[in-house]
């Protein structure tokens, strides 16, 4: 599966999020698609453990600029 898939996958209601995958676009804001600080925490740690990385201190703050493509982005420069 592509980094982009799962990234949607973990943000769906697969993983830790409440919309289905179908519906989460990558220019979509982490807010746009019901993630609040815990939720982001929790999407950090699915993807830790899923991939066996560490994911970057600077990238741990979710604000309302936060799109679904920063994350995609983050995790490729972690692997």
């Amino acid at each position: 599966m592509s980094v982009k898939k799962q990234v949607c996958v973990l943000l769906s209601d697969q993983g830790c999020g409440v919309l289905p995958v179908d519906e989460i676009g990558e220019d979509m804001g982490l807010f746009e698609i019901g993630f609040d600080s815990l939720r982001y925490m929790e999407f950090i740690v699915l993807l830790e453990e899923h991939y066996g990385i560490q994911w970057p201190d600077d990238a741990l703050e979710i604000s309302s600029a936060t799109k679904v493509k920063d994350m995609i982005g983050v995790l490729e420069g972690c692997l």
